[in-house]
Parts: C-alpha cells; structure tokens; sequence
C-alpha cells in the first residue's frame, strides 16, 4: 500500500495552477502581437493607431504583472 492517492483538493489545486501559468503565456503572447501590430501601423504612416496599440499593450503588460505578483509572489 505504497501508493499515494491526491485527494480532490490537490487536483483542483493542480489544474489551478496550469490553468493560471497557461492564462499568463497567452496574454502576454497576444499582447506581444498587439505591440507588433502597433510597430506595424506606426512604419505604414498610421500613427495614431499605432501608438493607441502601445498604450493598450503597455497598460496590459502591467495589468498581467499585476496579476502574477498577486498569483505567484
């Protein structure tokens, strides 16, 4: 009877924390696509649009740090 047997708890646990690392990744990978965009409109002369996707992404970067401080630290 060696074997350890995680109770309810330390699955929903588990899968948290994947879910939580997984969110992470994906918002920072999509607001590094908003912030490649920005530069992208910024070189085709579209200035305004391209700064108002630095700002979005910027004030998202802070958000999800936010967020990891809250969640991990």
């Amino acid at each position: 009877m060696g074997a350890t047997v995680m109770s309810t708890a330390a699955v929903y646990e588990a899968l948290y924390w994947i879910a939580i690392v997984s969110m992470s990744v994906v918002l920072v990978l999509a607001n590094v696509g908003i912030l490649a965009i920005g530069f992208q409109f910024w070189r085709k002369h579209r200035r305004v649009l391209g700064t108002a996707c630095w700002l979005f992404s910027v004030f998202c970067f802070y958000l999800i740090s936010i967020m990891i401080n809250k969640t991990f630290l």
